[in-house]
Parts: structure tokens; C-alpha cells; sequence
């Protein structure tokens, strides 16, 4: 096997073995639980009959503290593809979202250092295999206490549902976005109306909501468009990025044209503004690492990390400031989790930052 670079601005705190295929991390951005996160499994067990394979998956809660990786639940799923916290606290508690590939997305209430079902919307089964590939919510700027969520499927469909109160998932609309899979679908945080997807049919498309079809086609990706994020500080900048390798920022008023692109060493998966300052831009790298760079500095690279010797799938920033890292590890100010695939390897480490 080639060797890998050396890691730059980073050292592991801890790593773990999640035995299942490791595709998600997402840390809880919420007090008093923000040394906590959760990691999403994926394992295809395969038999000789194609139609009893079966798609299995783990949502694992960690917490970390000094010298400290600590396992609290393990609750068995179907295949995990994304997973997301919700941005504010529900009925005072912090709720995550879950996509699997049995047609479902799931809410968990967060409690007593367990994951509890709050709510379950199953998508109509239609006879052929349907993998949900990606969630967000819509609070992601302003504060909601019965939020939108957006998802997206394997079949090139994007779905908007309602959180309620009671704790019930509904369908507020289903329409077909792309050709293929469409590996990413996000909010727009300033204005909910308006949703952002990509497909494996290289395609960004903008969705208004109070329109029937994408008000604007991006075609500047030269492959499947797999990652999203708007920037919740930074009004009309959104980044995506794809199996080309490149990250294209832009600016949703002119989308003819990126405001900066910033070439990866590997293909897009997942793309996180940090949560301190949103100029830092997380990069889950595929076979090339995971990486974070300066977007307000050309793309610099501030860090990159090479520890995970397959397919990074997933990566995502702690929400510890900069005074509770330093009551982790004195030596940083800031702790980023990651996985990757056929390794089933789990990794949480630290880096300095200047934000």
C-alpha cells in the first residue's frame, strides 16, 4: 500500500474500532453535552441470494474528557447514511436526525446519556431499494421549535418534512431533483424557502419552495456533487464540493460563476463551516485525508490529517471552545472527530486554530 503524508497540525487523542464500516460523526453543539458525538455505521452483509442482503448499521454516543473515550450507547439500525443535530434544543433537549437505507428517517431525544426514538417517518416502499443519503435542518441560523428537515434519496428525490411539538414527522413535500443519486440536499440557513441539492448527474440545483422546479441549474462541477453547507454567519456564501476535487464557494446572489475554488488532494464527501467563526472549511477527503483550510486566506491549508488509511466518509468540528479543549488536552484549542470506511476506524484529534 502507498504510503500516506504525514499529518499536519494534527495528533490523535483517541481512536476506536466501530467493527461496522464508519461513515458519520457529528458532535452535539449543545451545553452541557458538547464533549459528546455520535458515530453512524454502514455494513452490507452480503449472501448468495442478492435478495436477502441486508444493509445494517450502529449509531454509537461517545463522550470524550482527559485521557478518555468513553461509550455510553449503541443502538442497532438499519445502514446509517447521514446524521445531524438539530441546532437548538427541543422542548429543552438536544435531538438528532438520522437517514438510513430502509426509506426512514428517525429523530432521537437525547437524555440521560442515551438516544431515545422521538419520531420515524418511513418513506412508501415502490419494490427497488431506496438509500435516504442525506439530511439537514432548517434552524440552522434561527431558532425553531417545530423545524423543517430536508432530505435526500437514492433515487434522485428530495423530501421536505415538519417536526412537530408532539413528535411527529410529517411530509410536507417529495419531488424528483436529479438523475441519479442525489448524494446531498441543505438549507439555505438565511432564507428556509430556499434548498440547495447535488446529484451524481454533476448538477448543484437551487430550490425555492415556493416554486415547482430549480430556479437555477450549477453545472460547474465536473462529477457528482456530494457535499453542502451555507455559512450561518455569512450572508449569501454557501460551499460544495464533489468526487472532482474541487470546493467551489459561492455567492447565491451570482451563481454563474464561484467566488473562489480550492482544489482537494481527494474527492469530496462532507464539507463543515467550523462553528467559532464559519472562515474554516472541514473537509472529509475520501482516499485523500481530511482536511481543513482558510477560505478567508485563498484555501490555504491549516491542517490535514492522514491517519485513516480508507475511505474518509466522515468528519465533523467539537463545539468545545478553546478554554474546554484545554481542559482535555493543554496543547490545543480545538478537537475534531473522523472515520473511515473499510477500516471501521474511529478517530478523535486535536489541532490549533487561530479563529
Amino acid at each position: 500500500m502507498e504510503q500516506l503524508p504525514e499529518s499536519i497540525n494534527f495528533k490523535t487523542l483517541f481512536s476506536y474500532d466501530t467493527v461496522y464500516s464508519a461513515d458519520s460523526v457529528e458532535w452535539c453543539p449543545h451545553q452541557p453535552y458538547k464533549n459528546f458525538f455520535v458515530c453512524g455505521t454502514y455494513q452490507l452483509t452480503e449472501k448468495q441470494d442478492e435478495q436477502s442482503n441486508r444493509r445494517l448499521g450502529r449509531i454509537m454516543l461517545f463522550s470524550i474528557g482527559k485521557n478518555e473515550l468513553k461509550l455510553h450507547h449503541s443502538l442497532d439500525t438499519a445502514a446509517v447514511l447521514d446524521q445531524k443535530w438539530c441546532p437548538n434544543l427541543i422542548n429543552g433537549l438536544p435531538i438528532l436526525g438520522v437517514v438510513n437505507a430502509e426509506r426512514s428517517i428517525e429523530i432521537y431525544k437525547f437524555e440521560n446519556k442515551h438516544l431515545h426514538l422521538y419520531a420515524r417517518y418511513s418513506f412508501a416502499d415502490n419494490g427497488s431499494e431506496t438509500l435516504i443519503l442525506s439530511l439537514d435542518w432548517s434552524s440552522g441560523k434561527y431558532e425553531c421549535q417545530e423545524p423543517q428537515l430536508v432530505c435526500s434519496d437514492s433515487k434522485g428525490n428530495v423530501h421536505l418534512l415538519t417536526l412537530t411539538l408532539s413528535g411527529e414527522l410529517n411530509l410536507v413535500r417529495s419531488f424528483h431533483s436529479h438523475e441519479y443519486e442525489a448524494w446531498i440536499v441543505g438549507f439555505y440557513y438565511w432564507d428556509i424557502n430556499v434548498i440547495f441539492s447535488g446529484g451524481d448527474d454533476s448538477l448543484l440545483l437551487k430550490h425555492d419552495m415556493r416554486c415547482e422546479t430549480p430556479d437555477v441549474k450549477i453545472r460547474h462541477h465536473q462529477a457528482g456533487v456530494t457535499s453542502f453547507h451555507s455559512n450561518k454567519s455569512k450572508e449569501f456564501v454557501v460551499a460544495s464540493g464533489s468526487y472532482d476535487e474541487h470546493v467551489h464557494i459561492w455567492d447565491i446572489r451570482n451563481l454563474k460563476k464561484a467566488m473562489s475554488t480550492i482544489k482537494m488532494p481527494g474527492p469530496l464527501w462532507r464539507l463543515k463551516w467550523d462553528p467559532f467563526c464559519q472562515r474554516f472549511l472541514l473537509a472529509a477527503c475520501m482516499l485523500g485525508g481530511v482536511h481543513y483550510v482558510d477560505v478567508n486566506s485563498n484555501g490555504k491549508f491549516v491542517g490535514s490529517y492522514y491517519e485513516h488509511k480508507n475511505i474518509s466518509y466522515g468528519a465533523d468540528w467539537c463545539f468545545l471552545d478553546s478554554t474546554e479543549v484545554k481542559e482535555i488536552d493543554s496543547s490545543a484549542n480545538v478537537i475534531i472527530g473522523s472515520c473511515s470506511f473499510y477500516d471501521h476506524l474511529l478517530c478523535v484529534s486535536k489541532t490549533k486554530c487561530e479563529f
